[in-house]
């Protein structure tokens, strides 16, 4: 059975795992192999806990019994030149659980608590050549720009996506 609750400080360790699989896992040949090759699950587990211990932000994590099988995290839009209130900052799911709807799930908990915050619409940044970007697209999502990212001293295409109406996307992951 597969359960989505907020995520807790006890979550750290396996969010950090999930986290460094994910990039494995779908940015192999996008981002510099040097650096997936550097990710350490500790050190990613400590880089959320300080985005947990923020007020602003929410974090979600699914379950697959007790297993924690991937992670979401979002809050106000911390895009300065493209147009949002909220923003998902973070959508992962561990490659062995892709495809069963978890990443829908998490994005639903999401836009649920944006719509409650009052948020009106919703942004997204993902690589330009991860082929799981499209996810967004099949849930509505707009491409509205590009940016740059740099890995490693490599400059890496990202995409932009949004969604004007957060209700629309709530109703797009039910």
């Amino acid at each position: 059975m597969m359960t989505i609750r907020a995520a807790g400080p006890a979550d750290l360790e396996a969010i950090g795992r999930v986290h460094v699989e994910a990039w494995r896992h779908a940015y192999h040949g996008i981002v510099p192999s040097s650096f997936l090759h550097r990710m350490d699950p500790a050190v990613s587990a400590e880089r959320f806990r300080r985005r947990l211990s923020d007020p602003k932000q929410a974090f979600w994590v699914a379950l697959a019994g007790e297993e924690i099988v991937g992670f979401a995290s979002g809050g106000p839009n911390r895009l300065a030149d493209f147009e949002a209130d909220a923003e998902i900052y973070t959508l992962y799911v561990c490659p062995s659980w892709q495809g069963r709807g978890i990443g829908r799930r998490l994005v639903c908990q999401l836009a649920e608590g944006f719509a409650e915050q009052g948020y009106q619409s919703v942004a997204v940044v993902a690589f330009r050549d991860n082929p799981w970007r499209r996810f967004y697209e099949r849930l509505g999502g707009m491409l509205v720009g590009e940016k740059t990212f740099e890995v490693d001293g490599v400059a890496l295409p990202e995409v932009v996506y949004r969604w004007s109406d957060v209700e629309e996307l709530r109703k797009r992951t039910k």
